[in-house]
């Protein structure tokens, strides 16, 4: 199998010739985009070797000249619909063509897309529960705008050939309540994958601790892959299971691999591939490893998938 048909089977539930896997982390780049970009993810592609190719997305959400940040509930009135082929937005589409162009194969690629909860929280410096509380209706206009610059960049990546890893952030007890969530966010976060729709491989990816699962699910339907951190909150895979038969993206521990051992990283592939029986998945961390995460511990959950051979008939 290539990589696209392995993934493809992979989503479609159907016996692989290897269990396929996905590994990232943040680069820390300056600059975050472009050439740079491009760069640090084919050597790193090249290294591991991974089935699908997750493209980091550093660059910072664009502000209007003159506004660094969101400091009152009247500046969220103030943000634009960003263009999505130009400024940053472009930045990233460049490094995505020279991936492209430059990787040598057909493994499918996604893109890192930040949720609205994400970057509404990053660029009001973590005052956007705050401000939606006192003044929902203020709020929302640039939340809205926030969601259609987004929803425009993951309908250009779809026209580039990439799909859509959208991070949600929000979706957590340790955030906003599941009322919040579903009102304010919920129906954004939906608006982008709508937009994704006829890529290949879109991802939704639940992030954080304590998250709302089963909220989420209907969101899930309309992606190809469910991505969480799952050794480090509910559900396991098996209880996953149970409630959604979609592809998963998931099985390694993201958190505390750099305190694992090589075999210990391969009984966690085991593990996963175990209980799913080698179908409708994707070895993954359940997120961004540590940049300096030791290189052996990296290419453990690659070994591991390569030892335990294909699906389970």
């Amino acid at each position: 199998m290539t990589k696209f048909e392995r993934i493809q089977a992979a989503i479609r539930g159907e016996a692989v010739d290897r269990v396929p896997y996905s590994l990232w982390y943040h680069f820390r780049l300056n600059p975050p985009a472009g050439e740079t970009l491009a760069n640090a993810e084919l050597e790193f592609y090249a290294k591991y070797d991974p089935d699908l190719l997750k493209v980091m997305h550093d660059i910072p959400y664009e502000m209007p000249i003159g506004m660094a940040s969101i400091h009152s509930i009247e500046d969220w009135a103030k943000l634009p619909v960003l263009p999505p082929d130009k400024g940053n937005f472009g930045e990233q589409l460049a490094a995505l063509r020279i991936i492209q162009r430059r990787k040598g194969d057909d493994a499918p690629m996604v893109d890192t897309v930040f949720n609205v909860f994400a970057y509404a929280q990053k660029i009001s410096q973590q005052q956007l529960l705050n401000h939606l509380r006192q003044d929902p209706d203020a709020v929302r206009v640039g939340l809205e705008r926030i969601a259609q610059s987004l929803a425009g960049y993951a309908k250009n990546l779809v026209e580039e050939g990439v799909g859509v890893y959208l991070a949600v952030a929000g979706a957590s007890a340790d955030l906003a309540t599941p009322e919040e969530y579903a009102r304010y966010f919920l129906p954004l976060d939906e608006m982008v994958l709508d937009a994704a729709q006829g890529a290949s491989v879109n991802v939704l990816h639940i992030h954080g601790e304590n998250i709302y699962f089963d909220l989420l699910l209907p969101l899930a339907s309309k992606a190809h892959v469910l991505s969480w951190s799952n050794r480090i909150t509910a559900p396991s895979i098996p209880e996953a299971r149970l409630k959604y038969t979609g592809c998963i993206m998931a099985g390694v521990d993201e958190v505390n691999i750099k305190s694992l051992t090589v075999e210990q990283v391969k009984q966690q592939v085991r593990e996963t591939i175990e209980q799913t029986r080698g179908r409708g998945i994707i070895v993954a961390p359940g997120c961004a490893v540590p940049t300096d995460t030791p290189p052996e511990l990296l290419l453990a959950i690659r070994d591991g998938v390569l030892e335990a051979g294909g699906a389970s008939a």
